[in-house]
């Protein structure tokens, strides 16, 4: 949970997921002017009523901070949706280069307060057999790695990383998120080659 992108004024003001590639097929406005210290990176938020990706009935580009919490883009607010009900929610979390991570059971999500939910603390908080990285301590988290998006970290996000080698700037295959594409990149890579997302 580095802030290496966010001090080096690597962080683009506008949400990344709106690429021409359509990897992420959202065209969302969320941006930022002032990004607060403690901010890592942009992620995509999803609602789904069921497991499927034909559930889906919200998409939202949040903050994600040092500690770990997801915010809305003021920095400090829970993540707000328009336009959807209060109900039970599998919660989807993309990020532009790990893979991707959804809620092991539907979240009660209301107007005015909803449930924190932690995928931290467990593998089973996320759905799927081993979802998550065991970051040490009992700690879980996304698995990084997954440079061109198709869910799997295999020998493209190899490829994306050899051929940018040594650049440094705001870029998928800045796997470690410091800012510059570097052996420590490929480290990752090569640890997590072979895991596949579990988001249906």
């Amino acid at each position: 949970m580095t802030t290496s992108l966010n001090t080096a004024g690597m962080i683009p003001v506008h949400h990344p997921f709106n690429d021409t590639l359509d990897i992420w097929n959202y065209t969302g406005s969320e941006r930022i002017y002032n990004l607060p210290s403690d901010v890592v990176d942009w992620v995509l938020l999803e609602l789904r009523t069921g497991t499927a990706a034909s559930t889906t009935v919200s998409k939202r580009a949040a903050l994600l901070k040092s500690n770990g919490t997801i915010v809305d883009i003021d920095g400090t607010s829970q993540v707000k949706f328009k336009a959807v009900v209060p109900g039970n929610y599998y919660i989807v979390v993309r990020h532009r280069n790990h893979l991707p991570i959804m809620s092991a059971n539907p979240v009660a999500l209301g107007f005015s307060s909803s449930s924190l939910y932690d995928f931290s603390t467990a593998q089973t908080q996320a759905y799927g057999t081993e979802p998550m990285a065991n970051l040490g301590g009992n700690v879980f988290g996304m698995y990084a790695g997954d440079g061109n998006g198709d869910g799997g970290i295999y020998g493209e996000d190899f490829v994306l990383y050899y051929s940018a080698q040594g650049q440094e700037n705001y870029q998928v295959e800045d796997y470690n998120m410091d800012g510059g594409v570097y052996g420590e990149d490929y480290i990752l890579y090569q640890t997590n080659q072979g895991y596949e997302s579990w988001v249906p």
